[in-house]
């Protein structure tokens, strides 16, 4: 036996258990929020902004459209480079000597690197629980990779754009979001919960409802008659007694 739902079954059932949906919605709203202001931990990124060029010589006058196109090129081979060992081991020296004590798998851990736009422009951005080590990092990162670059390839030269700065709020988790991601689960899990309840439920409501459930003609339908306190007369009854004879006498 399958029940079959229409549009006003389901906006129906869904009205009549409002207050679920209501309470799980809140419930994962408040469950996520707290998650991610108290219990994850916390992450600061910090971000350099450097330009590759395609010749070595910065005292060129003039650059051409192939120079522009080279550098975009070079900038994939750059971000191979920056992570290598190599980049990240003096990367991992030269904060040793600033007080941080860093790996170069751990750097490697914290850092992102991407061409931005597809432009001859990479971006290097440094993430950590500390957003002065987050910066020290990007930093150290600014003045070491250009020149163990240009060593490995032989080839461009790279300029900083911008600098890493001390970032002033936390990068990760975004609260916000992972509250409304929490009220979105909430009511999803809560609507899975009302169909359930729904296909659970084999009371019969109405005589559509037998004819629907078991396939079954209705040959009669019995009203149901609600008596309200101090309304006596409001509907009539009828009560059977017998007497000699063997007929019964109907009394109003």
């Amino acid at each position: 036996m399958e029940k079959a739902f229409t549009i006003n079954d389901i906006i129906s059932m869904f009205m009549r258990r409002l207050w679920l949906i209501v309470a799980m919605a809140l419930i994962g709203g408040v469950i996520s929020f707290a998650y991610s202001q108290y219990v994850i931990q916390k992450k600061y990124t910090s971000s350099v902004t450097l330009y590759v060029y395609n010749q070595s010589n910065l005292q060129a006058t003039t650059l051409t459209a192939n120079d522009f196109a080279l550098s975009a090129k070079l900038v994939e081979t750059y971000l191979v480079i920056l992570k290598s060992n190599q980049v990240l081991d003096a990367v991992s020296a030269r904060i040793k000597t600033l007080g941080l004590n860093y790996s170069s798998s751990q750097i490697r851990s914290m850092i992102k690197a991407a061409a931005v736009l597809d432009t001859e422009v990479f971006e290097v951005s440094v993430s950590s629980t500390d957003k002065e080590h987050a910066k020290t990092i990007a930093d150290a990162i600014s003045v070491v990779a250009p020149p163990e670059i240009i060593r490995v390839v032989k080839a461009g030269s790279v300029e900083i754009v911008d600098k890493a700065v001390v970032p002033t709020s936390h990068s990760t988790p975004n609260v916000t979001q992972n509250t409304i991601l929490g009220i979105i689960l909430g009511i999803a899990l809560s609507a899975g919960l009302v169909f359930l309840l729904e296909l659970m439920n084999t009371s019969v409501k109405s005589k559509e409802d037998l004819v629907e459930m078991y396939k079954l003609p209705v040959l009669m339908v019995i009203p149901s008659l609600n008596f309200d306190e101090g309304k006596a007369d409001k509907y009539s009854y009828y009560d059977y007694q017998s007497y000699q004879g063997g007929s019964n006498e109907a009394t109003k």
